[in-house]
Parts: C-alpha cells; structure tokens; sequence
C-alpha cells in the first residue's frame, strides 16, 4: 500500500512521495484534494506549481471556447482532433499536441494567450477550471471510458514515461494506485463522482456527455452529435470525412509523423511511447487475471454503487 510522505527529488520541490513497499509509484503534489504531476522549475518561469494551478480559475475566456474534459486516456486527443476538424470545417490535421491546449499545463498565462477560436483541453475537476465557463456557460464535453481499458491504457502511457513521471511498478501495482488515487490525477471514480456533483450545481452548463466505446461503434453518429451540440451547420457528408480523417489509425500515423510543440522530453530512450497505443475496446482482458478482474470489480463497484455511470466492457 502507498504512503504519502514529503521528499525531494531532481528536478523538482517538496512532493508528496506516493510510492508503494517496493518503491513503485509517483511523486506528486497536491492540491485541492488532487495530486498532480509537478512540472520542472524551468517550465514555472520563478513560480511554483500549486500556485500555477491555482491561476487556471482566474484565467480569461472568451464567450465561444470549447472545454474537453475527460480522465487520463480516455480520448482527449481523439476527441480534440474531431472538433479542431468541425470548428474548422477543414479537414486538416492540427500540428501542435494537445498539451498546448491543456490547461494543467498551460496555465492562466498559457490560456489567455491562445488565439481564438480555442478548444481548450482538461483532466482537472470542473471546480479547479476557470471560473468563467460556469458564469459564461461555455459548452463542455466530457468523455468516459471503460475503467479497465482506461486502467490498461495509462499504464502503458506512463511506464513509457521519462522520470519523475514514469512509471517503474508491474500491472497489478499500477491497478491499486489506479483504485486508491495514489496516482496523479486521482482514481478515475473519484474524477467521475466530482464531475456528476459539480455539473448538477451548476444545472445551466451545457454538457455533452460522450463515451469511448460509442466513438469506436458509430463515430458517425457520434461526430454528427459533437456537431449539434455545437451548434454547427456540418453536413453529413463532411461529418463521414472527419469520421474517416480521425480514425485510429490515421491519428496514430499523425501522431508519430506531425505533432510538435511539447516542450519537455516525454518519453523514455528505447520506447515507442506515444499518445496513440491500441485504442481498443476489451484489451484489458490481456491484462487482468481472473483474481485481479474480480478484485477490481468488487472495489469499483462499491465506490460506484447507485453513481448511475454505465460502462461497455468488451466490442459489441
């Protein structure tokens, strides 16, 4: 079991040392409740990181910004390329990665400096986002995702990881600190349960509620949603296009080839890290035993119980 205690490690202030017995496990910082990666000084220009993430809610918006909101590896990226796409009415893949639009990592500064229009990206609860797209009521889209695969999916995506953000611990060890929030980004019922509580508070934000899976069994319907609930004149036609322009394995392809603008080295020498992995439904299945799925089953269903949030386990 994770502990949390104060260390110092290379790179970086006083964090929150979340490692397990077997020194597996993340260093973080805390904030809100929340622990989050702590960036490298060189990218908080003299400040510091609580205080960084603190500026995000004073941060000014503009009347037409787009929010996405999701957990870590749910398909922000995916989702992100698919409204670049509609707003545009182009299909033309965008250069940059969509961490130059994450708030978490951009900050106030960052996002006021974007020029418009602006799809701004986001892992954090509605309560630490600006709070301008409560009062202005900009339109939201949250994305879920099956907890297994999602599980599955941010192993991967940190093991490949440069320190300190890595991830050094087997599968099963990732899977418990995925449950009890000893992770950055806290456990994905937390994230979902907060989501639920603060929309209901602010019953007038309008929220498109999207899943995972329903994107990989009928994107076109899906990208005919994003389009309605934006309020845009896309035709059905061009709705197929950006369907076909998106799909898995061409973002992978864009992925690899095109995106710039990251401004840290990410991924460890010798990986194939990448932001794109399999992006299938049910592959966690190759990685769960019998005891760890029944494990994890009994403790998801209990933090979840009477939440109403349905998941899709395995393709249709």
């Amino acid at each position: 079991m994770a502990t949390e205690k104060s260390v110092m490690v290379p790179d970086t202030r006083v964090l929150l040392d979340l490692r397990n017995s077997k020194g597996h496990g993340f260093y973080c910082f805390k904030y809100d409740e929340l622990y989050l990666y702590a960036l490298r000084p060189s990218m908080l220009k003299g400040s510091n990181n609580k205080d960084k993430i603190k500026s995000i809610k004073e941060a000014e918006l503009k009347d037409d910004d787009i929010i996405i909101c999701a957990y870590p590896k749910c398909g922000t990226h995916w989702l992100w390329e698919v409204i670049e796409m509609l707003k545009s009415g182009t299909i033309q893949y965008q250069k940059d990665v969509k961490e130059t639009r994450m708030m978490e990592f951009i900050f106030k500064e960052g996002i006021e400096a974007v020029p418009p229009p602006r799809v701004f990206n986001t892992h954090l609860p509605l309560r630490m986002l600006p709070t301008q797209v409560v009062e202005k009521k900009l339109k939201c889209i949250q994305i879920m995702r099956n907890p297994k695969d999602a599980c599955v999916s941010f192993f991967n995506h940190c093991r490949d990881m440069e320190k300190p953000y890595g991830y050094d611990g087997d599968f099963a060890e990732f899977t418990e600190a995925f449950l009890s929030g000893k992770m950055p980004f806290g456990s994905y019922s937390t994230y979902l349960l907060a989501w639920k509580a603060e929309v209901a508070a602010s019953p007038e934000l309008p929220v498109l509620n999207l899943f995972y899976e329903d994107m990989k069994f009928d994107p076109v319907t899906t990208v005919k949603d994003i389009a309605k609930f934006l309020s845009l004149r896309s035709t059905d036609q061009f709705c197929e296009e950006v369907t076909l322009a998106c799909s898995f394995k061409k973002m992978k392809k864009v992925d690899e080839e095109m995106k710039v603008g990251l401004p840290i080295k990410l991924w460890k020498d010798g990986t194939k890290g990448t932001f794109y992995r399999k992006g299938e439904i049910g592959d966690w299945k190759k990685w769960f035993t019998v005891a760890e799925n029944e494990k994890f089953d009994q403790i998801w269903n209990e933090k979840m119980k009477d939440s109403g949030f349905e998941f899709t386990y395995t393709p249709v």
